[in-house]
């Protein structure tokens, strides 16, 4: 990992890791964010000059918000490096780059934010980086969830939570197993109703699938007319009062995300 030079700053607001092999592309790149819509003084930029170098450094870094990672490099591959990545920092936006290398199936499976070609000219790249920017601030935002399980409470942030469903005092948020952290089931009880939670999460990826749950469509694996199918195998059915308005919502959604 190649440290940044540190200025008399304030302290970072975002924390950016850039993994290419190619030192020059890493450069244009961090000069490309800058020009995007983050200022020098807000951004720490970490640097890894390959896979395994990354995988060695997230055992001491803390904090990764953003990755930009480079899918072509040797031994240590970007799928690869972006699941070992995903275990440390579950809930960082991701955004692949490559030369030739196409998307696969395998590629979308941790969920990156943007897939960028290296072949972009600086104006595209800009306009496809300046989404990355948004979304980066918007989550730095983003609202907490309170939840409570036996005498412990627990708050959550959007991307830890699968599903929402009404419940008798309140609602049971469902957590994604990847952010499990307690040993308590996967889900905890908030005493907002699931109408409330609703009005908080909607700008966050959240929509009724039924009158008695809202998904994170993040976590939806595979949709049908009459059920949906999350992240961790859960099957859940759609009411067909809801079919219509899920199916718009969850096309908004995905073309904001790629």
């Amino acid at each position: 990992m190649i440290h940044p030079k540190f200025k008399h700053r304030r302290k970072a607001v975002y924390y950016i890791a850039i993994c290419d092999d190619d030192h020059e592309y890493i450069t244009y790149m961090k000069k490309m964010l800058l020009r995007s819509g983050l200022e020098e003084e807000e951004v720490l930029f970490y640097e890894y000059i390959s896979g395994e170098n990354m995988r060695e450094s997230l055992k001491r870094v803390k904090r990764i918000d953003l990755l930009i990672l480079d899918m072509q490099m040797k031994l240590l591959g970007g799928n690869e490096t972006a699941r070992v990545f995903r275990k440390a920092f579950p809930s960082a936006i991701l955004v692949f780059c490559s030369g030739v290398y196409l998307p696969t199936v395998e590629s979308f499976r941790t969920l990156p934010f943007r897939y960028l070609l290296k072949e972009y000219s600086d104006d595209k790249m800009i306009f496809e980086l300046k989404a990355v920017a948004e979304e980066l601030k918007r989550k730095a935002v983003e609202p907490v969830i309170v939840g409570k399980w036996k005498q412990n409470e627990v708050n959550l942030k959007p991307d830890e939570v699968l599903y929402i469903s009404i419940a008798r005092n309140g609602s049971h948020i469902h957590i994604h197993p990847a952010y499990i952290k307690y040993e308590f089931e996967q889900y905890v009880l908030s005493r907002e109703k699931l109408s409330e939670l609703y009005l908080l999460l909607r700008d966050y990826g959240f929509e009724y699938a039924h009158n008695s749950y809202i998904v994170n469509m993040n976590y939806i694996k595979r949709r049908t007319v009459k059920e949906l199918e999350l992240a961790d195998g859960t099957i859940l059915s759609i009411a067909r009062s809801k079919e219509k308005q899920l199916r718009s919502a969850f096309a908004k959604y995905k073309s904001r995300r790629y």
